[in-house]
């Protein structure tokens, strides 16, 4: 929800990356979140600064900006002939009815059957989806994701693109390989996989919230320790960078990137680099 909430803000105007939208945001928030969007959005529209409105606009940039290289990501992959479309943990994603490119994909959203019901009580309100959306039930404790995602007519002989998008971190590292080998088992050559990983725990103050929400980060990776687990699995690293440079890519004016610096996302090919 609160990942929504600032995909939502950002989508108002209260972020630094002027060309984000995504309207599906705030169709999933609650009655407290989007009241507090309207007040949010109010002060935005009559200029008014406030430190609430500052606090918002550094997470909303985060998220805007984690959002962006994603999508940047996964419109490569469709443009290099990707046909599938996989979101482990999709949570409130809306990029089956905002993303244009998507037309003519299958998208395959993997979560918790309690979360898709939720979303699944606000998709109506959303025009209809771009994609051909396969809701995948997975509750990972007593759930197989391969015997899933078979029965939900995922193809392993096609293209497909992964996105694993505030996830690992946390997971234990165990976990982590183990739904990566699942992933590279169903990945034809030439399938993409991306990765948004942390290379710190949350400490301090963030490390306690996030552990009284049930939610405490469990791992943490090193650019070259994610390669080598991707390498391991059989994946390719094309591209891995850190908020810094997704600034630079899609953002204007003063973005705190030292309130992302944990955060890289990884874009890795399943195959071997072919000689040049």
């Amino acid at each position: 929800m609160m990942v929504a909430y600032m995909r939502a803000v950002a989508d108002v105007g209260g972020s630094h990356v002027p060309d984000f939208r995504d309207p599906t945001a705030r169709v999933f928030l609650n009655a407290k979140w989007t009241a507090q969007l309207a007040k949010l959005e109010a002060q935005i529209r009559s200029g008014r600064e406030s430190m609430r409105l500052a606090a918002a606009r550094v997470s909303a940039d985060m998220i805007a900006l984690r959002t962006s290289t994603i999508d940047a990501a996964v419109r490569a992959a469709v443009a290099g002939g990707t046909a599938q479309l996989v979101i482990l943990g999709a949570g409130l994603d809306g990029r089956a009815w905002r993303m244009s490119e998507l037309a003519g994909v299958h998208v395959f959203e993997v979560d918790h059957p309690a979360t898709q019901a939720y979303k699944r009580r606000h998709v109506d309100a959303l025009p209809r989806a771009i994609a051909d959306v396969t809701f995948v039930p997975v509750d990972f404790e007593h759930d197989v994701l391969d015997a899933a995602l078979a029965r939900a007519g995922h193809d392993a002989t096609r293209l497909t693109c992964w996105i694993w998008e505030g996830v690992v971190m946390y997971l234990t590292r165990d976990a982590m390989r183990s739904t990566l080998a699942t992933i590279a088992s169903r990945s034809t050559e030439g399938s993409t996989l991306v990765v948004n990983y942390h290379t710190e725990r949350r400490r301090g103050l963030a490390a306690l919230i996030l552990r009284f929400l049930g939610e405490p980060h469990r791992s943490e990776w090193t650019p070259e320790e994610m390669a080598g687990d991707l390498n391991g699995a059989g994946f390719h690293v094309v591209e891995d960078a850190g908020v810094v440079e997704w600034a630079q890519r899609f953002a204007t004016g003063p973005v705190r990137t030292n309130a992302g610096r944990i955060m890289r996302i990884v874009v890795a090919e399943r195959g071997f680099v072919r000689p040049s």
